[in-house]
């Protein structure tokens, strides 16, 4: 093998790890934000049932949520997203006063 076959072998070797890295890191990622959420509606659902209050809860909620708008409005370009952004803000917001004025 001549020495341009190599590297462009080991190119694209290396760009499919690259590739297995990232979906990985992507799979891992979306599987602990689902167990971060199961957690928190547990969470959610316990506070309810006994009464507690449970903004704070909410306030995480709305944070994951402002995240990914913000991620897709900005990154991505997906300018709908703005108004998901901006409801969830507002809901942020909401809970982090009830939460801090302790309503």
């Amino acid at each position: 093998m001549d020495k341009e076959r190599i590297l462009e072998k080991s190119r694209k070797e290396n760009k499919n790890q690259d590739e297995m890295e990232r979906q990985i890191r992507i799979e891992g990622e979306s599987f602990s934000v689902l167990i971060t959420m199961l957690v928190g509606i547990f969470l959610l659902a316990w506070k309810f049932a006994h009464g507690e209050e449970y903004h704070d809860i909410l306030a995480m909620f709305w944070c994951s949520s402002i995240g990914c708008a913000l991620y897709r409005w900005v990154i991505r370009g997906q300018k709908s997203q703005i108004w998901i952004f901006a409801a969830s803000l507002a809901f942020l917001i909401y809970n982090l006063v009830k939460y801090l004025i302790g309503a």
